[in-house]
């Protein structure tokens, strides 16, 4: 047993002391090593350790709650009693409780131990590469880390899942200059296993560094009009995880206010849309073993443009009288189409290739608007220039549906893999 481990289980046996009935505790232990470079110096490498528990007490279905960023005995105690007292005067739930599936696993992968001369390697290489191929690029922020961490989540009635975990990610944050001109700060990032490749090649580095050097001269958009836009893997993503929240989610649910709350096994989406989320994909390294304090599985959510799966916890499931979700959402997966990203800008008459969305989150219904930032406009079938700035207008739902094509090339980022996806209908609005 790992001193992790030993906390965890520790806690539980301070809030039985203290009078609770059940309880749950989830204690994690980690280091982040990074290097850093910021305003043209590479920053010394550094470690920055922390811990955290999260604690759960019930009280029969009364919770209490408390978190503290400690594994000092006395505060554990002090934590374990002011969650106990929480549940003691909260109200009762009969939707509260432990997971039913009583599990003891660990989960181990990657290395604990940072290759802190690799990643420097490849730091240095980034930048001797940059200066090589896109000598007009200038980087304000620039990081390579590796993250450790060992948690645990136990129970009182017998659940012990525990996972041993490191994982290297790259971001950098740039922009491309011509003179006095500049284009707007873009940046991409990756999680990965091993620095075994130059950090260029991770994700769509290459395309995002591409895109920002021919967005140094950006023209503004005029007039309005309803037209096609093709949105990046990463946009893509963003507007998926608002679909998940805004639809999917406990909250909205629970609330009835999801409008796909009686949608369950019904289209939603173009049938061309195959969506699942893979946490436990060898494809998605950043994924995660447990949801909820059960072993998290790969789930499909809509396929063929029909809603397979809701994203519940235990929790939501119960007050909602539908089943848990075998995963906790995120981790997205897309499968390809057949037509190559060329081929989809060639059909556009007009609209826009946007790689970035600025905007509130979407209302209720799925209403959203905002900016289209790091954008080229597409008129018959060629993007002609990069586009200063734009706002787009649509419904989320109805733009799910208005999926016309996917493209066969995909992005993996270590935590998704997602194609470019062109979506009609759309409002597109200039100066």
């Amino acid at each position: 047993m790992n001193r992790v481990e030993q906390i965890a289980r520790q806690c539980l046996e301070y809030m039985l002391a203290e009078g609770a009935t059940d309880g749950a505790c989830n204690a994690s232990s980690g280091a982040k090593t990074e290097f850093y470079y910021e305003s043209g110096e590479l920053g010394l490498l550094r470690t920055v350790n922390n811990v955290s528990v999260s604690l759960k007490a019930l009280v029969g279905t009364k919770k209490g709650t408390e978190s503290l960023n400690s594994f000092s005995p006395e505060d554990l105690k002090r934590a374990a009693k002011e969650a106990v007292e929480a549940a003691k005067i909260s109200k009762e739930d009969p939707a509260e409780g432990l997971p039913e599936e009583i599990s003891v696993k660990r989960f181990e992968f990657g290395s604990l131990v940072p290759d802190r001369e690799t990643m420097l390697l490849r730091l240095r290489e980034f930048f001797d590469q940059l200066k090589a191929e896109y000598p007009s690029i200038s980087v304000d922020t620039a990081s390579i880390d590796h993250s450790a961490s060992e948690s645990v989540y136990c129970t009182t009635n017998g659940i012990c899942l525990s996972v041993s975990k490191g994982l290297y990610s790259f971001s950098p944050m740039f922009m491309a200059r011509e003179g006095e001109k500049t284009s707007s700060f873009n940046y991409y990032g990756a999680v990965f296993v091993a620095p075994d490749m130059p950090m260029l090649d991770l994700a769509d580095g290459r395309r995002a560094l591409e895109d920002s050097v021919r967005q140094v001269d950006p023209v503004p958009m005029e007039g309005k009009f309803t037209g096609e836009v093709i949105f990046t893997p990463g946009c893509f993503g963003s507007l998926l995880g608002s679909v998940e929240g805004n639809f999917l989610s406990d909250g909205v649910l629970i609330d009835g206010t999801s409008i796909w709350k009686d949608k369950l096994n019904a289209p939603v989406a173009a049938p061309c849309l195959r969506w699942s989320s893979r946490p436990r994909s060898e494809e998605i390294p950043g994924g995660y073993f447990m949801a909820g304090g059960y072993e998290a599985q790969n789930m499909e959510l809509i396929t063929d443009g029909v809603l397979k799966n809701f994203v519940l916890s235990r929790y939501g499931a119960k007050k909602t009288g539908r089943e848990r979700s075998a995963s906790a959402g995120g981790c997205y997966f897309v499968d390809g189409g057949d037509r190559s990203l060329q081929e989809m800008i060639s059909t556009v008459k007009h609209g826009l290739l946007v790689a970035r969305f600025s905007g509130g989150e979407p209302s209720g219904d799925g209403t959203m608007s905002g900016v289209a930032k790091n954008s080229f406009e597409i008129r018959d079938g060629k993007i002609v220039h990069a586009v200063s700035e734009a706002m787009i207008s649509g419904n989320l739902a109805e733009m799910l549906k208005d999926i016309t094509e996917i493209s066969s090339e995909r992005v993996n980022d270590g935590t998704s893999v997602l194609p470019w996806v062109k979506i009609k209908n759309i409002v597109i609005s200039g100066q």
